[in-house]
Parts: structure tokens; sequence; C-alpha cells
């Protein structure tokens, strides 16, 4: 939608028909503040359309943009749709294009296997015949249009021509500068430090948080306190989402084949992982001050997104805090008020009919996700609704425990010990 706002023909390309045809109708297939409005107005012009045929997109186009998803499974990488996506473009290259990867990679894939399966498919060289480079895409959800043009962009290229090109067109739309590497490795491995970066800090976050438990201190203070000196960044704990999970995987993985040791990555990763593990201890711990067992009891899991505020499922810990809990207790269900009953139960969670009919006589209620919507929550309305003695698990600390003891709740949040203070 940028692009074709700033005056490019754009054909977008995806597998998926649903998506080919909502983008046609001028539907935006997820949801983004300010993209149905930009969408239905680009493609009402006829500046935007959609297709499915990749081959026959890619020999129309002058710059071709590959942001084909790199799943991880049981930490190893799956490359196959990113190199199938190349293969496709390259059947239909034409000589003098630009192609540009954007997909989140480890180091050495676009001008590895990427730039091999382009020019098996094309008969043309790279370098040569086609440009080519890879800039990471640097949004968050729920601040794309913005953060796509204001945000500086790194970009690496396999050579000059290639580099003069792509700096041309992303200049076109990101007002918050270029950031050129030497090399198109070094551009993969940026992206791939920013999101390690967090990753680490997070798991520094968890573990300090859980530290604080044990200490009956607040967490939550101490972030507030420490973060007063300049160089401090400390985190809200929580339950690590999006694409943080799978990113340092991409590093790690390379890392075995060059026999490299990342052992802080791999680290932080493991405490991250172990948070899920930690809230059903949480839990049980909070039923068990009410008089209760895990086993016995009716849990209501409030968010599902993978942040607070936005409707994106993408990477959420709140599909694995289910299947921790979900053979562990009586019953369980899920609400989240960006997401409709059947488009939860669609995405495989046992969901609720609403608000009032999740916490309708829950014996625990957990708190995975911080929704502006959670913090406003009536607890006096919510412990009337619940059944006798009983819980809340905190997992984002938007409560103030004090309040929730006052109305006879048992409360544990990340961070706070069973004491917790406000």
């Amino acid at each position: 939608c940028l692009w074709a706002k700033a005056g490019f023909r754009v054909l977008g390309v995806d597998t998926n028909p649903a998506i080919v045809e909502a983008v046609n109708s001028g539907t935006a297939p997820f949801e983004e503040p300010g993209l149905g409005e930009l969408l239905a107005e680009l493609v009402g012009a006829g500046k935007l359309r959609a297709s499915g045929d990749i081959r026959g997109a890619s020999s129309r186009a002058d710059v071709v943009k590959v942001i084909a998803p790199t799943p991880v499974e049981e930490g190893r990488p799956d490359y196959g749709p990113i190199i199938k996506a190349c293969r496709e473009v390259g059947f239909g290259l034409r000589e003098g294009s630009l192609v540009v990867v954007e997909s989140t990679v480890g180091p050495g894939m676009t001008e590895g296997p990427l730039k091999k399966a382009l020019e098996e498919a094309s008969g043309l060289i790279a370098g040569r015949d086609f440009g080519l480079a890879y800039s990471p895409i640097r949004a968050a959800t729920g601040s794309i249009l913005r953060d796509l043009v204001e945000y500086p962009r790194v970009l690496g290229a396999l050579d000059k021509r290639s580099l003069r090109a792509a700096r041309a067109f992303f200049s076109t739309v990101v007002k918050g500068g270029i950031v050129e590497v030497p090399d198109i490795k070094t551009a993969e491995v940026v992206k791939l430090a920013e999101n390690i970066y967090r990753d680490v800090v997070l798991a520094l976050s968890n573990e300090l948080a859980v530290f604080c438990e044990k200490a009956g201190v607040d967490y939550h203070k101490v972030v507030e306190a420490a973060n007063t000196q300049p160089y401090c960044r400390l985190l809200r704990p929580g339950l690590v989402g999006g694409h943080l999970p799978k990113d340092p995987y991409l590093l790690i993985y390379r890392a075995e084949e060059l026999k490299a040791d990342v052992r802080l990555v791999r680290t932080a990763r493991r405490v991250n992982e172990a948070m899920v593990k930690h809230v059903v201890k949480l839990v049980r711990e909070a039923l068990r001050e009410c008089g209760k067992s895990l086993r016995r009891a009716r849990i209501a899991i409030l968010g599902v997104s993978y942040k607070p505020d936005v409707k994106n499922p993408s990477g959420t810990r709140t599909a694995d805090l289910v299947r921790a809990l979900g053979k562990r207790c009586k019953s369980l269900v899920v609400y989240d008020p960006f997401f409709t009953k059947q488009e939860l139960e669609e995405l495989g969670y046992p969901a609720s009919q609403g608000l009032t009919d999740a916490l309708e006589g829950a014996d625990c209620l957990i708190l995975a996700v911080g929704h502006g919507r959670f913090r406003d929550l009536d607890l006096r309305a919510v412990r009337e609704l619940m059944s006798e003695r009983p819980a809340i698990v905190d997992v984002q600390g938007i409560l103030e425990p004090s309040r929730a003891r006052e109305l006879g709740f048992s409360y544990r949040g990340l961070g706070r010990g069973p004491m917790g203070q406000d």
C-alpha cells in the first residue's frame, strides 16, 4: 500500500487464494490501524491488485520484494517456503530487474540458497543480469504503516549497482533514512541481532522477576526505579511471543554449522521458554491457597494476541499455556475481546461466548495478555461471577495486588511473591 501510494504500480502475490480475493475486493486480510481505508482507496483507484501467479507477476516486475516466511520447528528453520518462492520468482524474472529479500533469515541464506534458486530458475546471473539486495522489515503490529516510513532502513546488496537501485527504491517511501551496511550477510545479522538483543533482555527480566517472587520483592517496582538509570532498560516480564521465539534459532542453527558458540543466545531461549511452566506453577500455588486443586479447577484465560491491544495471534504463548493446562484441569475457556468466538475456535481454542461466560464459575482467572480492556476490569464484578475463593494469576502485572486481595482473591503475579506489594 505504501509503495502504491508513492506512485508505483503494485501487484501483491500470495499463495493463499482467500488473501488474494480479500485484497482485490479492497478488504484488508488482517487488522492494522489505517490499513483498511488505505487498501480500499488504492484498490479502488486501480493502483494495487493481487494475484496468485508468482511467475506471471515476476515477469512484469521491475522490482520484486520477497517476504516469504521461515517456519521453525523444534529449533530447526525450514527454508523450504522461501527457497520455493525465489525459484518461482526466478522462472518469471526478467533481465534488469531488482530482487529484494525482506524475510528474516540466517546469515548467508540470501547469497547462498536464495541466490542459487533465482539464478537456476531464471538462467540469469545475479549482479550481472539482475540486482540482488537484502533489507529486513522493521515494523511492529499496531504501528506498521508508521514504522515502515519513519524507521531507518538497513540495506545490504550484492554489488554497487544493486545497492544504488535498492537505495533509490526504498528512499521513495522510507523517510527515516537508509543505513547502508557492507554486504548482505551483515544486513542479515543486523536483523537477528536486534531481535536476539530483545530476547536476551527479556530473559534477564524474566529471571529477575522469578527471583523477586522468592525474595518478596515487587519486580515491577524494580523496573520503574532501575530504568531511571539511562543505560538500564529492564523489561516487563511475560510470555515472549511474536517472532522473537523463532529468530534466535536462525542464528543458533547457523552457529552450529559454523561451530560457533552462542551460549547466551541458547540460555535466553531456555529461560523464556520455561516461563509457561512457571505460570502453571503460579496457578497451582494460587489454587492451593484457595484450598483447591488444579485437576478440579475451572480456568479462564484472557488474551491470545502475542502482545497487548493488537489482533495478532502469530507466535502467541497463550497456545502453549492452553496446551500445558488443558490436560491438567477440569475445564478451560479462552476469551479475547479482539476475536470472535468463531475466530478463537478456528485457532484451536476452547472459546467462551464472551467475558461474562468465561468468568462464570471460574476458579482461576489468568490474565495472559495486558490488553487495556483487562486493565479496566471491575474486580468486584469479576469476583461475583467467579466461584467461591477464586484465584487470579496476573502474567502481565496489570492489576493492583492489594486490591485483588481485599476483594478475596488469591493473587499471584509474575514477578510478585505471595505477599506482593503495590
